[in-house]
């Protein structure tokens, strides 16, 4: 189980991302490990992964010239911060291009990531449905961490 003082400190340290480059790429590497594990440890993130084939998701954090990479293979979510493997032709590739400043306001939830790709803060290279996985799954992360947080009396930003 994800210790709720792992939580807060995650949270509140993406004020972090308005700091040196450096900073920022070391908490948005933190913040990606942080979903991996979750994902690992909910059922329910387990079950909506389940439902979508295999898939690479690729983030670009334009003002930090920064690569994210999120592996979907099965239930398994793995991340690296440079490119993968050759894509097998039978695995989605997604690619969305934002600044820090979007990602925070979507990671303190001041922002749906939805309205951020409809007001053009967030632009998309591959097929609409495959953004629409990523939309559903960052719902279900959310809803985990919300009620984690709840649960727990965590606080964040």
């Amino acid at each position: 189980m994800i210790d709720s003082n792992v939580i807060s400190i995650m949270i509140n340290s993406l004020t972090d991302l308005e700091s040196t480059e450096g900073k920022a790429k070391s908490t948005l590497d933190e913040l990606i490990k942080l979903i991996v594990k979750v994902s690992h440890e909910s059922e329910d993130i387990q079950d909506e992964l389940k439902l979508y084939g295999d898939i690479f998701f690729h983030i670009y954090i334009s003002d930090i010239d920064y690569n994210i990479w999120i592996k979907k293979v099965g239930a398994t979510l793995t991340f690296h911060t440079s490119y993968y493997e050759k894509t097998p032709d039978d695995v989605t590739v997604i690619h969305f291009l934002l600044s820090k400043r979007v990602i925070k306001r979507i990671f303190t939830q001041r922002l749906k990531p939805a309205d951020a790709f409809m007001r053009g803060f967030i632009k998309v290279q591959g097929e609409l449905s495959d953004a629409m996985i990523t939309k559903n799954l960052l719902k279900v992360f959310f809803d985990y961490l919300n009620y984690y947080m709840t649960k727990n009396s965590v606080r964040h930003v």
